[in-house]
């Protein structure tokens, strides 16, 4: 057997594809680790990623906002006026559908018992995004059907 220059050709295509094999999951994994959870302060009202105020606000974050100022859900008028209670929205999932591709977010507040125990998310009201029009509904759970909102 004779190892020449056809060998190294191999060794070094195998290297390669192991280097773009790694990078491709670093890439892949480094882009996982982004939080959808955004909050807003009652007192204040800026937009926080893990309490980072200097974040830039997304389109559908301002619409979300926007709708915790305005909503007349009274689940949501009740934590708005708990200065005690921080709003928070969560992005649950992208949902398709045959008209509209929605955004749909989960908006709650956090809540424990005494002692910080028992910590859980409670959900004050879903709202659904029209990424195309960038209309916001209302959630119905009792008609499960979606309600077009109005400011």
């Amino acid at each position: 057997m004779q190892f020449g220059a056809g060998s190294e050709r191999f060794y070094l295509k195998t290297t390669m594809q192991e280097i773009i094999l790694l990078l491709t999951f670093v890439f892949a994994t480094a882009g996982c680790g982004q939080t959808f959870k955004k909050s807003s302060d009652n007192k204040a009202e800026t937009n926080s990623v893990d309490n980072h105020s200097n974040q830039m606000i997304n389109w559908y974050d301002a619409l979300v906002m926007n709708h915790i100022k305005k909503s007349d859900n009274a689940l949501i008028k009740s934590s708005r006026q708990d200065t005690t209670i921080r709003i928070e929205w969560l992005l649950d999932r992208i949902e398709n559908c045959d008209t509209a591709k929605y955004l749909v977010f989960h908006v709650g507040h956090d809540l424990v018992d005494e002692g910080n125990s028992d910590p859980r998310f409670v959900t004050d009201g879903w709202v659904y995004i029209d990424s195309l029009t960038r209309k916001i509904y209302e959630y119905d759970l009792l008609n499960d059907s979606l309600i077009k909102w109005e400011e």
